[in-house]
This record gives structure tokens, sequence and C-alpha cells, in this order.
């Protein structure tokens, strides 16, 4: 579809304006920024309008889908940043998450003409809500990895003795901790909601609480990496320089099994088929 090759433009772009807008302190490159990405959500919407989903009563997700709701969640909270109490940063942490989504959009690219999907029979469509939980939940932590990344990036700047000029286009370590915190408490909650709907669903439709599957087992070892973190965001255990780092590890590795879960297995409860 070449809607699809022009987001992938849009987000060169976009990605190539949000790095600028770092480098030269000039409000033009951010104020196109933001108009990029609000001609993306358009386009992203328009995509969402022409891919079928449900036909006749029954959802058929392919794997392209899984990309595609991640990049359209991805987007709207880029938005949403322009917009929100996190505006003033909108600058430094946009040049973080646009490129970052735009290699997610990349990836996607390898599966447009999939023909794997996941199907949802009109007796199960509460799953549909299960997996935008679920995915949200992912995004949020995605925004923690990116805090994460402009705190490491930071702290370095300062310990570097660097020009104070270039820092200050970042946010202060207390509002990118803060942020982590933020994220993090947000993504637990999403992940949360999106187990116990998976699990009333199965217990409702198979009468049991769990299907054993390695993506379900996947989902609750996430859910337990997170809620770590979170405790430690939320107790101070440590320093927020090494929460960043172990928030970076634990986003890449986890971001790395259930993109290979999604492509590898084919068979199951919750797999693309």
């Amino acid at each position: 579809m070449i809607l699809i090759y022009i987001i992938t433009l849009l987000f060169i772009v976009a990605s190539a304006y949000s790095i600028l807008s770092i480098h030269k302190d000039l409000p033009r490159y951010v104020t196109a920024t933001k108009l990029l990405m609000s001609i993306i959500l358009v386009v992203l919407l328009l995509i969402g309008y022409c891919m079928p989903v449900y036909i006749a009563g029954i959802y058929k997700i392919h794997i392209f889908t899984f990309f595609y709701l991640i990049i359209l969640f991805l987007t709207l909270l880029t938005l949403y940043m322009a917009v929100s109490q996190w505006n003033n940063d909108y600058r430094s942490l946009s040049a973080i998450l646009i490129p970052l989504t735009a290699i997610i959009n990349v990836i996607s690219l390898f599966f447009i003409n999939s023909s794997r999907h996941m199907t949802i029979g009109p007796d199960n469509s509460i799953m549909v809500i299960h997996i935008v939980l679920a995915l949200l939940g992912e995004v949020l932590f995605f925004v923690a990895f990116a805090s994460s990344v402009l705190y490491i990036i930071v702290s370095w700047q300062l310990q570097k003795k660097s020009s104070m000029k270039f820092i200050n286009r970042f946010p202060s370590l207390t509002v990118l901790s803060k942020l982590t915190s933020f994220s993090l408490s947000r993504s637990l909650f999403f992940f949360t909601a999106g187990i116990i709907i998976g699990i009333i669903m199965l217990f409702q439709f198979y009468g049991n609480i769990s299907s054993g599957s390695p993506k379900e087992i996947l989902m609750y070892v996430a859910w337990g990496i997170i809620f770590i973190l979170w405790l430690i965001s939320r107790s101070h255990i440590t320093s927020n320089y090494y929460l960043s780092i172990m928030t970076i590890v634990s986003f890449l590795l986890l971001m790395i099994l259930f993109i290979a879960s999604n492509v590898v297995i084919t068979s199951g409860f919750h797999s693309f088929r």
C-alpha cells in the first residue's frame, strides 16, 4: 500500500527535524516536527480505515496490524506530549521517540504482505480489549525506555562538563526521572488491566485462568519486570542512573523477545498463524 511507504518517508523526515531541533535552537524545527507528526497521524488513521480487521463478526488481525497499533499509539503519545505537562521538554523527548518509532515502522515493512494472522471470533471479542491494553502497556514502557536513554545522555554530558547551552536543550535529570516513574506506573496499570481481562476471558470461555502459552508466560515475565522497576522507582533503593540502565536493558530484552515471539511462534494461543 502506497500510504505505508508515505508514512515511512514522513517518519524519516520527522526524525531528521526532531534531531535538528536539538542541535539547532530554532523553534521552526519543533513546529515542523509537530506538523509532520500530525500529518503522520492522519495518514495512519486513513491506513487503519482501509485495513480490513473486522469482517462478518470476526476479527482477523494480521502480524502487520500488531506493528501498526504500536506505531499508532506511539504517534498519539508523541503528539499528546506536545500539549501535556511534558510540553516544555517535547523537543528532546521527540528526538528519541520519533526516530525509534521510525525504526519500528521500517521493521513493519517486512510484514506488509505476510498472510499470518490471529483470528478472534465473536464469542471471545473481549480479547481485542486485552490486546489493546497490553500494547498500551508496551508503548508506555517504551516511553520509560526513551526517558531513561535521555537520562543517561544528560548524565554523561554533565560529567564531561559539556557546553551548558547544549545541555539546557535537554530536560533536567529530575524531570527525566519523574517521566520514567510516570511511564512505569502507567505501563504497569495497562499491563495489569490487560492481564486481568485475559484471565477473565480464559475463565469465561475455556474454564481455566491460564493457557500456558509461551506468549502468555512472556507477558507475565514482562509484568513482573515492570513491577520490579516500578517498585525500585518508588522506593529509591538505587540511584536514578542505575534505574535508567535497568530500564534500558529490560526494555531491549523484552522488545526482542516480544518481536521474536510474534514472528517465530506460529501455533498455540496468542500466536499469528
